[in-house]
């Protein structure tokens, strides 16, 4: 409600026509909603940056503080307001079709309240959506040079071209000095922003992911005695896992293997607790401050049942592989085991039962899980 108290605000405050002012209203307020469905689009096809999934308050307070801020825009210069910096913000506390829309919000609002000319929303509009377009596929190494660089290029080289040079015949250093103030000022402001978000995002997620995907971490050894089978059952587990994702990361970039090499590790975490079962599991995860993607991969792969998940298909199919072999192998330890007819057996009852009906796997990810499980032939030799 905060973005529609301030467009309420700001039309009443500054001079435009009446007309102006109701467009204004009714602009904002449909590009709100479709704000609403973007973000329902975005969560239901998982395409949230990072963990802003399980974070939606990043979001929900920068967008309001940020639109409010535009709202003084119009009293400055028009070729000097900090929108690249509000693009990656949106951007990165979300995903780039939130940031698209949410960015495109907060241009509309600002450009009619300052009654901007055609080209000088235009040369807003193609840098913010650069600079969206150019963030949203940063990943975990968070390779910031390439996207910073083209986003301010792509900035400048715009307002050069839209603002000054169509609206003066003689060009002079004087006229540039603006859109360089503007420049920098979009420039130091991101990279602050993605300082913070590095700093308390990424990496802290990264450097998580690296103490607890470890055979020796505090909890693995206390799942070891808690019981030796659960201990091995979670390595070999984890080991699936990390194959299988990065696999399908090699297509898919949006794929955290991390995440589900810890899922792998600590599916059956609630046994340290007494009994392997979800309230146990989700006290662990809490007690030991487990990212928010594994938790939800745990908790889905616990609930049993259809998964919707990649993650957490993943997760199924390795576990079910590492539980049925062991089992076999734990019968005859002398058996000729054929590795491949089995997992192919699992995909196939898996498939039967439905557990993949609402999953947003796709049959390539499938085909390509199977084909790495059945190439693991040699490790399922170490099972034994």
């Amino acid at each position: 409600m905060c973005p529609i108290g301030v467009c309420a605000a700001a039309v009443f405050l500054y001079p435009i026509p009446m007309a102006e002012k109701i467009r204004t209203g009714v602009l904002v307020a449909l590009m709100l909603m479709l704000l609403f469905f973007a973000q329902k689009r975005s969560r239901i096809a998982n395409e949230y940056l990072y963990d802003n999934a399980t974070h939606p308050e990043r979001f929900f307070t920068a967008f309001p503080i940020l639109f409010a801020i535009s709202g003084f825009f119009p009293m400055f210069t028009k070729t000097g307001w900090p929108l690249l910096f509000f693009a990656v913000v949106l951007t990165l506390f979300s995903d780039c079709t939130v940031g698209i829309v949410s960015y495109v919000t907060i241009l509309c609002f600002t450009s009619i309240l300052g009654q901007v000319d055609f080209y000088t929303f235009l040369f807003y509009f193609i840098s913010g959506v650069c600079a969206v377009i150019l963030f949203s596929v940063l990943d975990e190494r968070f390779k910031i040079e390439i996207p910073l660089f083209l986003s301010l290029m792509c900035f400048l080289v715009s307002l050069c071209a839209n603002i000054v040079i169509t609206q003066n015949a003689n060009l002079s250093l004087q006229m540039f000095l603006v859109p360089f103030i503007s420049l920098f000022l979009n420039m130091v402001l991101i990279i602050m922003f993605l300082w913070y978000i590095n700093m308390a995002v990424v990496s802290r997620e990264k450097n998580k992911y690296q103490e607890i995907n470890d055979p020796e971490y505090e909890l693995m050894i206390r799942i070891k005695e808690a019981g030796k089978d659960y201990y091995y059952h979670a390595i070999h587990t984890a080991y699936l896992c990390n194959r299988i994702a990065a696999g399908l990361a090699d297509m898919d970039k949006n794929i955290n293997v991390s995440a589900v090499r810890a899922a792998g590790f600590y599916r059956s975490a609630g046994v340290v607790k007494g009994e392997d079962n979800m309230d146990n599991l989700l006290s662990i995860c809490e007690e030991y401050e487990f990212p928010d993607q594994t938790v939800e991969i745990l908790k889905e792969y616990k609930k049993g049942g259809r998964l919707h998940t990649r993650e957490s298909a993943i997760l199924t199919m390795s576990a079910a592989v590492i539980d049925g072999l062991m089992y076999l192998i734990a019968q005859n330890p002398e058996a000729d085991i054929q590795y491949g007819d089995v997992i192919l057996t699992l995909f196939r009852k898996k498939t039967e039962n439905g557990i993949f009906d609402q999953c947003d796997i796709s049959i390539r990810d499938m085909n390509r899980m199977k084909k790495i499980l059945v190439e693991e032939k040699l490790y399922y030799d170490f099972l034994r």
